[in-house]
């Protein structure tokens, strides 16, 4: 019965307050107000979402525009994601939802969230080539994905708008004959002016790309290559994305 007249009681004085409850505090100033004991240092001060496995997140598809705002704090990310809505929770810590996906309060601006690669440094070892005349993606192996982008048969889908430094190398295969080859990392395998093109010469030779460019949510990256007139057997190539800032 105690228990009954406390939650009564309190519910009572957040409706004096205008809806403002209050904790360590007898004037809440807003919805919901809560003041620390900072002074007393026993005391262990904070607040805690509530606390979920990625394995138990994955199952909860109730979720919807009704629930923006929502919190958690993902513990464990074991079995990876599942569905579509926890697909860019790739790190334990707090994340929020955002109508259609759950997204890292942690801002991962300047740094890389997005790495692969291809080749293990042996100029004289073929991992793949390219056909004359065809602009070609790239087969990479991911080395990091911690920016909740997905990565699937060799496109990078971008998890959300911003700009975006990519930087991308190939290495043709040790002694290969001279041609013009172009190299470009974007939504669309084609000639574009963000690309460049090179004239490869002597017997090692490594092109290396450099772009900054705004993308948007679900814009598909990849790296691709064209070669002029004969086949290109590339040896090594790399991928590296980096946010510079969302919008």
């Amino acid at each position: 019965m105690k228990k009954i007249f406390l939650v009564v009681f309190i519910l009572v004085i957040g409706f004096i307050n205008a809806q403002n409850v209050g904790i360590n505090s007898s004037n809440p100033l807003m919805t919901f107000d809560v003041n620390g004991i900072a002074a007393t240092a026993s005391t262990v001060d904070g607040m805690r979402a509530p606390r979920i496995t990625l394995a138990q997140l994955n199952l909860k598809t109730g979720y919807d525009t009704n629930h923006i705002g929502a919190l958690l704090y993902v513990t464990d990310l074991v079995g990876g994601s599942t569905v579509t809505a926890t697909a860019q929770v790739t790190t334990i810590g707090y994340f929020y939802f955002d109508g259609a996906a759950w997204q890292s309060l942690v801002s991962k601006s300047g740094s890389a969230v997005f790495i692969a690669s291809l080749g293990s440094g042996n100029g004289s070892a073929t991992a793949t080539s390219v056909t004359s005349g065809t602009f070609t993606t790239i087969p990479l192996n991911m080395v990091k994905n911690v920016g909740g982008g997905l990565w699937s048969n060799n496109i990078y889908t971008v998890p959300s708008s911003g700009t975006y430094l990519i930087k991308s190398s190939i290495r043709l295969v040790d002694g290969s004959t001279s041609r013009n080859v172009f190299q470009a990392v974007h939504t669309a395998n084609s000639d574009i002016p963000e690309g460049i093109w090179d004239t490869n010469s002597g017997s090692r030779w490594t092109m290396l790309y450099t772009r900054i460019a705004y993308f948007n949510k679900n814009d598909q990256l990849r790296l691709y290559v064209y070669s002029d007139g004969a086949i290109a057997n590339i040896s090594d190539a790399s991928l590296n994305i980096v946010l510079l800032g969302q919008n």
